[in-house]
């Protein structure tokens, strides 16, 4: 079942993102990837940005990109896709961290609610 409404997900935190010289690092609870300094600014502009995993930036500075994240149609929520796991994280909350005004953005995955077999 794909999700419909508002009513149809359950948001649970599953990590956060922070500012790290210029980068957005998100961490959630399977890995750690990054959006590099020089894309952040094409998010902001509403364009979307590459998320790189950070083990494979350590080891290989040209390694592919393993998602994407951008701002979403309703301009309340980045959505950021990283290896087909789709997570969420408030608008209000990113730019404040950008403008260092918060020490980091919740990141969190959608799971259904209330669906039966």
């Amino acid at each position: 079942m794909t999700p419909t409404t508002k009513t149809d997900v359950k948001f649970e935190h599953i990590g956060a993102a922070r500012l790290y010289n210029g980068s957005v690092r998100i961490d959630v609870k399977t890995m750690q990837a990054v959006i590099p300094a020089g894309e952040v600014r094409r998010l902001e502009d509403h364009w979307p940005a590459p998320v790189f995993d950070i083990s494979d930036v350590m080891k290989n500075a040209d390694a592919a990109p393993v998602g994407k994240a951008w701002i979403t149609r309703s301009g309340k929520a980045v959505m950021i896709s990283i290896n087909d796991v789709q997570y969420v994280s408030p608008l209000a909350q990113v730019k404040g961290m950008l403008k260092g005004e918060r020490k980091y953005a919740n990141v969190s995955t959608m799971q259904p609610v209330g669906v039966t077999a």
